[in-house]
Parts: structure tokens; C-alpha cells; sequence
């Protein structure tokens, strides 16, 4: 799934490509998929491209607002009109967007530029929303935005943790206490702190929480100036088609019987909550 990273990436391309444009129609190819009325969107102007979380908000003219979540398998890719159908293709696959509409496109936005806007997803978990407020995708339940310094300060991160004793990592995949992060960067966050994914999230030091803290920040800033990571067989790309770059700089995730980059212990794979998990039992404690 993409996690914050990945949606951040595609914001900022997003609103450099939309930004000023305007949807003179839309094609909707899984009534599933896309949530609320379509004539409040033809017409509008877009205003720009904003994220809460792991959702994109793309702001249109008249207080509308589309909310898109990518959920397992979502992508948004943009084509100008000199790309048309076909743009940049790195490899075939479920998830290639050599040529577009391809079978996984689900809905389609044409823009008065003569560009394409799709929203593709192979499972079909992803959905697009018609919103006037912000509070209908439930923003107010999540927690502050994990690469934020000025909300998720260290003392909210010590307060959050004394709370409970669940282990460290469902807490930071918990997005009503932590807005953003999934678990490539749980695990990374958790390797670079040194610290064991199945500690209870009470038992860290001062020291530990703050050294963790900072590890997150620092993180998820490295994978958005990388792009995101799309690893192995990942849905995420950007919005230009391009994969990620983060990929190439993970330390544990998906290297299980690999060395530990920091000693000389064997990175193992465990399960904590239901979730896929890597460590180096000797680094991490």
C-alpha cells in the first residue's frame, strides 16, 4: 500500500501538472470505484493538489473536493497530450502502464489541455470521493502527520507511547496516532532506532522515543526526495509512470537471510500483527 512517501511524491507532481487546468469530462468504468456525484465535477477548475495521511485532495473550484485513496493497489498517472495513450514504460506486469486505459483503469479524467488523468487499481480497493469538507474522509480522527515536526512533537510521541503496551510497531501503523506511515517504513524507522518491533511501545526510554522519532522523520523525508518504493511487485508508481527510487536504499525490508548492513547478524523475517516483519535480532533490541 502506499504509505506517505509514496502519496507526497505523487501530490507534489500532481499539483504541478493539474494545478490551473480544468475537467471538461470524466469516465467512470467501475461505478465502484468512484463515490458521489460527477456533475459536480465537470467544468471545475482545478485549484490544487493537497494530502492528509495516505489520501490525495485535489481541490476544485466551488468548495468541491476530490479525496483519493490508493488503498492496495491504486495508481494516479497523468498523460499530456503529446504522451497521449502511451507514456514512459519501465517493465510489462500487472501493474505497467505502458499503454493506458489498460483492464485495471477504473476511472478517467480528460482536462482542457488535451491531458488524461487515470486512476487505475487491480484489485479495486481504492476509491475516488466527491467531498465538500474535509471531515467526510475523517480527518479529524487521524493522528498528526508523521514527517511533521511541529505536530508530532517528541513530547505527543512519549505521551502517545506510556499509553499503551502493544508492541511499538501496530502503534505506529495506527493512523489515529500516527498519520502516514505503513510498514516499509515501520520496519526501517524500527532498524535505524534499534529497536525491536515487538518492544511494548511503553517500555521505550526518553532516549529511545526521541531516537525513534527522529529515525521516522528522518525516513520518510529520505523516500519522498527518492520518490516513494516500489518493491518487487508493488503497485506504487509516480504520476509521471515512473517507479520509485526508494527501493534501492532500504536497509531490512524484503532482505530476509541477508546480512545486517550495520553488523555482521542475519536479517530475519517475523510476523507482528498479521504484518510482514524484518530484523536483525542481534542489531535491534
Amino acid at each position: 500500500m502506499p504509505e506517505l512517501p509514496e502519496v507526497e511524491t505523487i501530490r507534489l507532481q500532481l499539483d504541478q501538472f493539474l494545478r490551473g487546468l480544468t475537467i471538461v469530462d470524466l469516465k467512470i468504468l467501475n461505478p465502484k470505484s468512484f463515490l458521489g456525484q460527477p456533475e459536480l465535477v465537470r467544468g471545475k477548475k482545478i485549484i490544487g493538489v493537497k494530502r492528509r495521511a495516505k489520501i490525495t485532495l485535489i481541490e476544485l473550484e466551488g468548495g468541491i473536493c476530490l479525496a483519493v485513496h490508493l488503498k492496495l493497489t491504486g495508481q494516479l498517472i497523468y498523460r499530456d497530450k503529446k504522451e497521449k495513450e502511451k507514456g514512459i514504460c519501465e517493465e510489462e506486469g500487472p501493474f505497467d502502464v505502458c499503454e493506458l486505459p489498460n483492464k485495471f483503469t477504473r476511472v478517467i479524467f480528460d482536462l482542457d489541455n488535451g491531458s488524461r488523468l487515470f486512476f487505475n487499481d487491480l484489485r479495486a480497493f481504492g476509491w475516488i470521493k466527491v467531498i465538500r469538507d474535509i471531515r467526510e474522509i475523517g480527518e479529524e480522527k487521524l493522528g498528526p502527520e508523521a514527517n511533521d515536526q511541529k505536530t508530532f512533537t517528541l513530547n505527543y510521541f512519549q505521551e502517545m507511547l506510556a499509553k499503551t503496551k502493544k508492541p511499538i510497531k501496530l502503534v505506529l501503523l495506527d493512523q489515529k496516532k500516527l498519520a502516514g506511515v505503513g510498514n516499509i517504513y515501520a520496519n526501517e524507522a524500527l532498524f535505524r532506532a534499534s529497536i525491536l518491533p515487538t518492544r511494548p511501545a511503553n517500555s521505550l526510554s526518553k532516549e529511545e522515543t526521541e531516537k525513534l522519532r527522529n529515525e521516522i522523520i528522518k525516513v520518510l523525508n529520505e523516500a519522498i526526495k527518492f520518490k516513494g518504493t516500489s518493491d518487487r511487485d508493488e503497485a506504487y508508481r509516480q504520476a509521471t509512470g515512473e517507479k520509485g527510487e526508494f527501493q534501492k536504499h532500504l536497509k531490512v525490508y524484503g532482505k530476509a537471510g541477508q546480512k545486517c548492513p550495520r553488523c555482521e547478524g542475519v536479517i530475519k523475517r517475523i510476523t507482528v500483527g498479521g504484518r510482514g516483519t524484518f530484523i536483525c535480532p542481534r542489531c535491534q533490541k
